[in-house]
């Protein structure tokens, strides 16, 4: 028997399920907070044309992951990489 098909016949019993959904649930919310932290304004992959990115940001610009009954006129969005 090779390796996969003993993989495959040990992924299909019931008691792995719970294991698969957190571990899935797990990765893939520390996929959305990596990709929504490298979108935060605070985050520069480019430190020589673009030293100082917070500076960018104007008044009124929504810059957090959550805002609770607060006002913002636009949301701040990253125009360069």
């Amino acid at each position: 028997m090779s390796a996969t098909s003993k993989f495959i016949k040990a992924s299909m019993k019931p008691e792995i399920a719970p294991l698969f959904v957190i571990l899935g649930g797990a990765l893939g919310w520390a996929g959305f907070m990596g990709y929504r932290q490298l979108r935060s304004p605070e985050v520069t992959l480019d430190h020589k044309n673009n030293p100082h990115p917070w500076q960018e940001i104007k008044e009124g610009d929504q810059v957090k992951l959550l805002a609770v009954k607060q006002k913002h006129n636009q949301r701040w969005d990253r125009t360069t990489w």
